[in-house]
């Protein structure tokens, strides 16, 4: 029985050890997993390092700006006469672009002008419906620009003035 009692606890030797085995190599592959993704991480992230870089070294964008002076037009309300009288400025993409612009002038306020006298008084009366004036306002700006170099070239417009009586 002696003999039976050996041989059974060398049976149960290996297979500790087999465990314990099973164990180092399942850590190892943990960590060696860990240690790859960690990495790949960090170079990944050295990549993306000198474009971040790039853009930090690079000066903002100073904007052109170009005045398009006073519009004052009558407003399309039935029944009082209102009129808006409004102060621009366009913010450009580029000096060429401001240049033509200036060049264009005459084109560029006529469309605005057209714009502006078909909005009545209520049309206005919100921030919401002054944003939404000054975004018409960049698209009928840029109208007159079209196949040119300075083709969608007013980025923004600024309103510096503007009454509504």
């Amino acid at each position: 029985m002696a003999e039976k009692d050996a041989k059974a606890e060398e049976a149960k030797a290996p297979k500790k050890s087999k465990s314990k085995l099973l164990l180092v190599v399942g850590v190892g592959a943990t960590l060696l997993a860990a240690g790859g993704g960690a990495a790949a991480y960090l170079l990944i992230g050295k990549k993306d390092a000198p474009q971040a870089a790039e853009q930090k070294g690079q000066p903002k964008k100073t904007p052109v700006f170009v005045d398009l002076e006073s519009f004052t037009v009558n407003l399309r309300d039935e029944d009082n006469d209102r009129f808006m009288q409004v102060k621009l400025v366009a913010e450009m993409r580029d000096t060429a672009a401001g240049e033509v612009l200036k060049n264009m002038m005459p084109a560029v306020r006529s469309e605005i002008l057209l714009l502006l006298s078909s909005k009545k008084a209520a049309d206005l009366a919100t921030r919401e419906a002054k944003e939404k004036l000054a975004q018409e306002i960049i698209a009928a700006a840029n109208k007159p620009l079209e196949r040119t170099p300075a083709e969608k070239g007013v980025e923004a417009v600024n309103f510096t003035h503007l009454i509504i009586q």
